[in-house]
């Protein structure tokens, strides 16, 4: 496929931007298989102006960036697997394609009480380690969670979420006998959009950067965030000579964590958060991201006024007991998208590269540094839909190991949980990953992590994990998933020859309305 020169990819982008106004509409939960599904349009060279560093999505972007697949598509010969992918996702998106490209007439109020409806259940031998899920806790013995979602739209400028979780915990917090079920609203929330401008107000969960095993800065390790966000939900151009940086993407939230003595932070502490997106090439885009925790119930913290905010939010000066003290992280990341390898290197059709750098708080430019690298091939030995993935990430800087995520106040936690990379404070993480959707229906998943905690103690805890996971689309209104991992843990919490070996088994089905 031939390359278009980069101001002929923004002309088209602008006009594309410009036929369509953004109408509200609820986001895509970030373990959706939508997001999977996109990066395979992307390595394929079907969609260009994608900025997938930044999750979520909302569905008016999903049928924004589905309709541009459909435009490139009538340009070049699409592999027939693509194609039954391409159509399944359009199928589902339909409606929102059909705003994106101003035809048919999609009612601009709708309430869709039962959207999506999922039943899981998970048996753990030993207290296995779970991350990624958005903070639901999972202990010994049996758990089941019964969850569904609904969304809803008014006059295309308010649009509605919320999903209910019902939790089951044999054994809960490590007790025996100590069963325990709660309901509560898991994710909910309502924006008010305008054009291409959205607030957000309600509990998200977020994911800033290219990885996909996990993210420096917010991933969804931790609870949803309540939140207020500040968005522009379809990339857009900036003026004047910005233009050339490409579509732009940004986002500006903030958030009072929870009021529990217990979770890290003081009671009621403020989370502000920046981040930035750019595509200056069809092939590459870049990010920037920021957090600043601070404030809340604590002695000498109670009376911040606008200039203190101010002033807590944008420096960097070390404020060490005064009360305009925080913790801060920034990172950039890059992701490179490379189609048609399979000429130079015939183990794959396309390569995906990315990184993510970060720092923790004092210095002109952040040092006590952290990075994530991460590569994926596509379709290799020219299989459609087998890839490979290796991801690897360095949390123990050198010059302070127990940096990242940690403060005497501020930690950089929710509920009790790093809600940036799973693998916490002074530890380093290796994924991989071979994934394979066979035809439209059937996939399945094999994968190894090795993960070091405490590295710079005297014993070094190491956690090998082995996983499958497979699954089966019944047409495209159910889903069927199963998976088994074992995970094989030495020196436990640093304690030299202290050893571990947990099982867990896991099933779950997923219906679509």
């Amino acid at each position: 496929m031939p390359i278009l020169k980069p101001r002929i990819v923004i002309i088209l982008f602008f006009t594309f931007w410009c036929c369509s106004i953004a109408h509200a509409s609820a986001n895509i939960p970030l373990d959706s298989a939508f997001y999977t599904d996109i990066d395979t349009l992307i390595s394929q060279g079907l969609i260009k102006s994608c900025i997938s560093s930044t999750r979520p999505f909302t569905r008016a972007e999903a049928g924004r960036l589905l309709a541009e697949a459909v435009y490139y598509s009538e340009m070049k010969d699409t592999p027939f697997a693509i194609s039954k992918l391409f159509d399944q996702m359009a199928e589902e998106y339909t409606e929102e394609i059909s705003e994106a490209e101003g035809r048919g007439r999609s009612p601009s109020t709708f309430v869709k009480p039962l959207d999506e409806l999922s039943i899981t259940y998970n048996y753990f031998n030993g207290p296995f380690s779970i991350f990624n899920n958005e903070g639901i806790e999972y202990f010994d013995g049996r758990n089941a969670i019964i969850q569904f979602q609904s969304r809803a739209r008014l006059w295309r400028v308010f649009s509605f979420y919320i999903q209910p979780v019902l939790i089951y915990n044999e054994n809960f917090k490590g007790i025996e006998g100590n069963d325990e079920t709660e309901f509560r609203i898991h994710k909910g929330y309502v924006k008010f959009t305008v054009d291409n401008f959205e607030i957000e107000w309600g509990k998200d969960s977020l994911w800033w950067g290219p990885g996909s095993h996990g993210a420096l800065l917010m991933s969804n390790n931790a609870r949803p965030f309540e939140m207020i966000k500040i968005s522009n939900p379809r990339a857009s151009l900036l003026p004047s000579i910005f233009r050339y940086l490409g579509p732009f993407r940004y986002i500006l939230l903030y958030s009072t964590l929870d009021d529990k003595v217990n979770s890290g932070h003081p009671p009621n502490s403020k989370l502000f958060g920046l981040r930035f997106d750019f595509k200056p090439h069809p092939l590459f885009e870049f990010g920037m991201s920021y957090l600043t925790h601070f404030g809340g119930d604590r002695p000498g913290t109670e009376n911040l006024d606008l200039s203190d905010y101010f002033n807590i939010i944008f420096s960097n000066e070390c404020r060490n007991g005064d009360k305009r003290d925080s913790n801060k992280e920034f990172a950039i990341d890059a992701a490179l998208t490379i189609p048609n390898i399979s000429d130079l290197m015939p183990v794959a059709d396309s390569l995906k590269l990315y990184a993510e750098w970060g720092g923790e708080d004092q210095g002109v430019t952040p040092d006590r540094r952290a990075y994530l690298l991460g590569t994926v091939f596509n379709n290799i030995f020219t299989a459609q839909g087998l890839s490979v993935r290796a991801e690897y990430t360095n949390l123990s800087p050198k010059s302070v190991p127990g940096a990242w995520y940690s403060h005497g106040w501020w930690a950089m936690k929710y509920h009790g949980r790093v809600f940036g990379h799973h693998a916490g404070t002074d530890s380093d993480d290796l994924f991989i990953e071979l994934s394979h959707q066979i035809k439209d229906n059937f996939f399945y998943k094999v994968g190894f992590d090795k993960e070091r905690s405490g590295i710079s103690k005297a014993y070094t805890q190491e956690k090998y994990e082995y996983f499958l996971e497979a699954g089966y689309d019944f047409k495209k209104w159910s889903t069927i998933k199963a998976g088994y991992c074992y995970e094989d843990i030495n020196n436990v919490d640093n304690v030299k020859d202290r050893k571990q070996k947990n099982h867990f088994i896991g099933a779950e089905i997923g219906f679509r309305f």
